[in-house]
């Protein structure tokens, strides 16, 4: 790390782990010591009995925001930097941690990488997506992975009717749908048979969830398209799900309007983990050898 440049570093972590309060005292103190600015997210900083201030206010005033935890950290930082000129720098201190750039081991390394201009950043595009009701838009948001219409209570489908390349493309029975990022593809919309793409593509991958018709499948767009989708009914109210945190009830006739927002966070890159290698050790992509011998 360059000694004698000082950076404005915000710390957000996962607060329901006792290891992420220590790790993010022991990394403020080291970074305060290197002469580097520290603020802490308010929620995480109260459990420290430090002081702190809130993820937005943070997120307007950081260089760089290290997110520790697993995805689910590293995609409340995202939303936070949305607009912002600050990075992302998510370490996992969680579970999977595919969003993440470095395990906590690594935690020194890469904030000495990271802030010494060691490790480049990368742009990366987001959902936004608006919620119309009536004539009214009711509510605006932002997702890293994905944009989920679902029903609420998760045991009955939702009737959804779907429009996107400027034509209506019908109906869709299923128990939801899934309008992902090139980032968010590895995530929900995997699991729910979408393709893989590589988080430096520019596009939107439109994923229904349990369809109930053979005919429904993925759907990559180019990066200028809008999905509009209207909620036609159903047995269940539904939901509008921001990358599984932030949810918004639906009602019948709402409309949700999503589309990519370009170069919307930037986040930093380890050289040494590539998005293959990352396939390979977080997801198991093509297996293992042990399974080949």
């Amino acid at each position: 790390m360059r000694r004698g440049r000082s950076r404005r570093v915000g710390i957000l972590g996962h607060i329901d782990r006792p290891a992420v309060r220590d790790e993010a005292r022991r990394i403020a103190r080291r970074l305060t010591r290197r002469g580097h600015r520290v603020r802490i997210e308010a929620r995480l900083a109260e459990q420290m009995d430090e002081p702190g201030a809130p993820l937005q206010e943070i997120a307007s005033w950081c260089q760089t925001l290290v997110a520790l935890g697993g995805d689910g950290t590293a995609l409340l930082g995202a939303r936070a930097l949305v607009g912002r000129r600050g990075a992302l720098l998510p370490i996992n201190l969680g579970g999977l941690g595919f969003l993440t750039v470095a395990e906590s081991r690594e935690a020194d390394a890469a904030l000495d990488s990271a802030l010494g201009d060691a490790w480049p950043t990368a742009r990366r595009g987001m959902v936004s997506a608006r919620l119309i009701r009536g004539d009214r838009t009711i509510r605006r948001g932002v997702a890293m992975n994905d944009a989920v219409i679902k029903g609420a209570s998760g045991f009955a489908a939702i009737h959804l009717r779907l429009r996107a390349l400027e034509h209506d493309l019908g109906l869709l029975v299923a128990d939801g749908l899934i309008i992902a990022t090139a980032a968010g593809s590895t995530a929900y919309s995997l699991s729910a048979g979408g393709p893989l793409l590589t988080p430096d593509v520019e596009a939107l991958v439109v994923t229904p969830v349990c369809a109930h018709s053979l005919g429904s499948r993925s759907m990559v767009l180019p990066p200028d398209a809008e999905v509009a989708v209207r909620v036609i009914g159903g047995d269940d109210r539904g939901l509008l799900v921001l990358d599984g945190q932030d949810r918004v009830e639906l009602m019948p006739r709402d409309r949700v309007h999503a589309r990519l927002v370009r170069d919307a966070l930037r986040v930093y890159q380890n050289p040494e983990r590539s998005f293959a290698r990352a396939l390979q050790a977080k997801l198991g992509w093509q297996g293992s050898a042990k399974r080949s011998r």
